[in-house]
């Protein structure tokens, strides 16, 4: 009975990340990036909304600023939340 009253609930839960890789100086480097604002999401669908509204932005901007990138990854994570 113990081990029941200590058991926690988990949940998987989500989250952003972007892989984004540049060409420097003829190398080609990847960087991993998690969210700044470190939003968690309840659901796979609505991480998966913000990550493509999130893949267009970046992108919008960087083409804005002629910055050369030669991929861009934004996607969802799962994570493993304990209530």
């Amino acid at each position: 009975l113990a081990h029941l009253a200590t058991e926690r609930a988990k949940k998987n839960m989500y989250k952003l990340f972007a892989i984004i890789c540049l060409l420097t100086n003829g190398t080609m480097e990847c960087t991993p990036y998690s969210d700044s604002s470190a939003m968690v999401y309840k659901d796979l669908q609505s991480c998966e909304r913000e990550a493509q509204e999130r893949f267009y932005g970046m992108s919008t901007i960087f083409e804005a600023y002629a910055i050369p990138f030669d991929k861009m990854v934004v996607g969802c994570e799962e994570i493993e939340e304990i209530n």
